[in-house]
């Protein structure tokens, strides 16, 4: 019984807790980066995701290094993600890591059902021009999907 209490680790933080303090690290990061000019309307509610979408438009259509393109698609992801766990703070929110895009997503509605969203992949996908869906769009349709999912459901959105 001591030999097990002595390699237990009960300190140890979980991944989910590391991925989550990160993404809302990273949240804060852009939301600073962001402050001077937008002032407090990146305030983590759902209408703000059109100041989300005007930044990306215009990175966009800029010529952004790689390194900003991919500082901004983090950032921005997190920031995304900082707006659906707000507005899902009451309901079943976990971070995993997405192996095959080594991107964090969040999933909700565990265990009945889950809906996930790809946040980073999302804002890259924006930035790259390859999805014409604007964010506030792509965040309805999700919003739609947890609030109509019953059990055994199962959807990603990027």
């Amino acid at each position: 019984m001591l030999l097990s209490r002595l390699f237990r680790q009960t300190n140890r933080p979980r991944p989910f807790i590391e991925q989550m303090s990160l993404i809302n690290r990273q949240a804060e990061e852009f939301i600073a980066f962001y402050e001077e000019r937008f002032g407090r309307r990146l305030n983590g509610e759902q209408n703000s995701l059109y100041i989300l979408d005007m930044v990306l438009s215009e990175a966009r259509n800029s010529a952004l290094l790689h390194d900003r393109r991919q500082w901004l698609a983090v950032h921005a992801g997190a920031y995304l993600f900082k707006v659906a766990s707000e507005r899902f703070r009451e309901w079943p929110l976990q971070y995993r890591w997405y192996h095959p895009l080594e991107q964090a997503v969040l999933v909700v509605g565990l265990p009945a059902f889950r809906v996930s969203l790809l946040a980073e992949q999302a804002i890259q996908q924006r930035l790259e021009n390859t999805s014409d869906i604007p964010v506030p769009l792509l965040f309805t349709r999700f919003e739609k999907a947890v609030l109509a999912a019953e059990k055994g459901n199962d959807e990603l959105f990027i």
